[in-house]
């Protein structure tokens, strides 16, 4: 089985982009699922978050509906769909975009598509997961079903799609946290942590438990703390990683004062120091940059003055993107819409 997750296709990335490098990149993300599942001819699970939001273009729905059912037909493969955070709402009476897809893939190859989104369940022989629940209790019920019920499979594997030891995701239904206590008594019980949602990968606890983090870089943050990015194989009751993606090549840090890099380079981020009388300069560099290269990413890490405008820049071009009465739009039912379009009108 291969596991992949938090592939986040149709991302919408403003911070450090232009609009045709955001077309790229969701080009990049797409493609970069379908070549990693081609090799792989039997069972597939996407641990959550295949998509960046609960609803994305329908033309991501419709392209990546292609690149799957092409898998299906090609292999006669198995394909599992587990719901992350990303695939949730709390408003029940919406569908995602995860669940569309979803929907389609089950209506054109009935059992050959397994969807999780519900609780506690098992994917096959040896391999269970539990989805993204709806609140942080709701979560720790289903661990605590994971924990009583008896199941004399050796070795056995649970799919998570959590943070692990988070404790400020504690209180959001958004993202759910996973405790030092309750991974103790999970590992007591023989269980073996394979967890989605964090883009970092590591491995804990001997191998026991494995945050495998994302395949693929979507952002500059995506791609500090990892030298290499995996995929998870369970073959013959072992864990494996394929590796599928180097920061080599990929993933370049320049400074502002020398912005000599080569053209293969993917995600850029600008870095060094800067006076404050300088900072128009490295304003300007920067954009100059982003103008020539073809880089998906390239964000303005210069600290000017000793402050460093990582997170200044992109949040300020995040909030700039973001539309807000679209969100608030998503939300309402026709009636409730009408109401605000009409003081909005006013």
């Amino acid at each position: 089985m291969l596991i992949i997750n938090d592939l986040h296709i149709a991302s919408f990335r403003s911070g450090g982009t232009t609009p045709r490098s955001q077309a790229e990149l969701r080009d990049y993300l797409r493609e970069s699922m379908s070549n990693l599942i081609a090799s792989e001819q039997k069972e597939i699970t996407i641990n959550g978050d295949l998509f960046d939001a609960f609803s994305v273009e329908p033309s991501e729905v419709i392209k990546t509906y292609e690149i799957l059912a092409k898998w299906l037909g090609d292999t006669g493969g198995t394909l599992n769909l587990i719901q992350g955070n990303h695939d949730w709402n709390p408003r029940g009476d919406k569908t995602s975009s995860f669940h569309l897809l979803a929907f389609f893939l089950q209506n054109r190859f009935f059992s050959q598509v397994q969807v999780f989104d519900e609780g506690f369940d098992r994917i096959t022989s040896g391999v269970y997961c539990i989805p993204h629940m709806p609140n942080q209790a709701a979560f720790d019920d289903e661990i605590r079903h994971a924990l009583t019920i008896n199941i004399e499979e050796d070795p056995k594997f649970l799919l998570l799609h959590c943070n692990y030891k988070n404790s400020h995701t504690e209180n959001s239904d958004h993202s759910l946290n996973l405790s030092s206590e309750q991974v103790e008594q999970l590992m007591l019980a023989g269980w073996t942590l394979i967890i989605g949602h964090e883009h970092i990968g590591y491995s804990l606890r001997g191998g026991r438990v494995v945050v495998v983090g994302n395949q693929f870089p979507s952002s500059i943050a995506d791609c500090i703390g990892n030298s290499e990015k995996h995929a998870l194989l369970i073959e013959d009751g072992q864990v494996k990683f394929k590796t599928t993606w180097k920061a080599e090549d990929n993933y370049y840090e320049v400074d502002w004062r020398d912005m000599e890099v080569g053209m293969d380079c993917l995600f850029i981020r600008v870095t060094g120091e800067a006076t404050a009388n300088e900072a128009a300069d490295v304003i300007k560099a920067v954009s100059q940059l982003r103008q020539r290269h073809d880089a998906f990413v390239i964000t303005n890490a210069v600290k000017v003055e000793g402050v460093s405008s990582d997170f200044a820049s992109e949040s300020i071009e995040s909030l700039k993107a973001f539309d807000v009465v679209g969100a608030i739009m998503e939300e309402l039912n026709e009636q409730e819409q009408e109401c605000v379009k009409g003081l909005l009108n006013a």
